[in-house]
């Protein structure tokens, strides 16, 4: 049997993620001397030094406390899950529940999952992280996320995802553009315009990815990581932009109207997936959050950005 206790991994990976002992006592609700204490029992536990400690300059892992607090995430995971199951069987969840998702996505979807974490499991405390999806899963494998809602065509090595919706890519283009006269776009069409790209790297991969299919990349003059500063610069007959999601309401924040067309054809699907370490248990709050969002969207077809 290990001769350290589920504690003492909960005040290391403390230590590992704020940088400090008093940090992470702060944050285990417990005293500065008590994590000191831990941290030199667990390292005696393992026999190796797991932090590197600079009075003045915080603290970090040594490179076998790199690997130890890895394990220590997916341990701390792992009793998580059994603790949860009694609170399954009692219909109650509790605890935070760390949600990463993708910008485009997060106008849609989280509104709708913190309400029904409120009303349905008021005893789980949401957290919102919101950036790129090399970012989130980064957090997501390094155990700082429990879930991340994403586009699939970004799924990172060590991460397994679910579906929740499907989601086709669209031209947006300013309500004069002779392009806004069709009802189905070609790609073909959209080679000597002006795009304006989402500035996102799993964004532009996907741009380029459609329009590989019309055997030419596209002439990205501006890019915005914003999704209505790009809504309005196409209204301003500025270029074209493909979207994943269409807000109600063709208008941009000034008032200027936009059209959205379908592209013809066939095009590489990229669906709105959840995400999760693959060696991760699958937790009842994951399970809850992946339930949820697969009834709630699946059937609203392109998703709202």
């Amino acid at each position: 049997m290990p001769a350290f206790t589920l504690r003492q991994l909960e005040f290391f990976v403390a230590v590992a993620e704020t940088g400090s002992v008093s940090a992470a006592a702060k944050h285990t609700n417990a005293s500065a001397g008590a994590v000191s204490l831990s941290l030199r029992e667990l390292e005696r536990a393992v026999k190796a030094q797991l932090l590197y400690r600079r009075p003045g300059y915080g603290t970090t892992v040594t490179p076998t406390g790199a690997a130890a607090y890895q394990h220590a995430k997916r341990l701390l995971a792992n009793a998580e899950s059994i603790e949860g199951l009694s609170q399954t069987d009692e219909g109650a969840l509790i605890g935070e529940l760390r949600i990463g998702c993708f910008p485009t996505l997060s106008p849609w979807m989280v509104p709708r999952v913190i309400e029904f974490f409120a009303q349905e499991h008021p005893a789980i405390d949401v957290q919102l992280t919101e950036d790129d999806s090399t970012y989130l899963q980064a957090h997501l494998l390094a155990g700082k996320l429990d879930a991340v809602i994403m586009y699939r065509n970004a799924l990172a090595p060590g991460v397994e995802a679910e579906l929740v919706a499907p989601a086709r890519v669209q031209v947006v283009l300013a309500a004069d553009h002779p392009l806004a006269a069709f009802d189905e776009v070609p790609l073909a069409a959209l080679q000597p315009e002006t795009a304006i790209a989402l500035a996102q790297p799993a964004a532009t991969h996907y741009l380029e990815d459609v329009l590989r299919v019309a055997g030419f990349m596209p002439n990205v003059r501006w890019r915005s990581s914003n999704t209505e500063t790009i809504r309005s610069m196409v209204a301003r007959g500025l270029g074209y932009a493909l979207v994943m999601g269409r807000p109600v309401g063709d208008r941009t924040y000034d008032g200027l109207p936009l059209v959205y067309r379908r592209i013809q054809g066939d095009i590489p699907e990229n669906p709105v997936v959840i995400a999760r370490p693959r060696d991760a248990p699958v937790t009842p709050k994951f399970r809850a959050l992946a339930d949820f969002c697969r009834q709630k969207f699946s059937l609203e077809g392109t998703p709202v950005q």
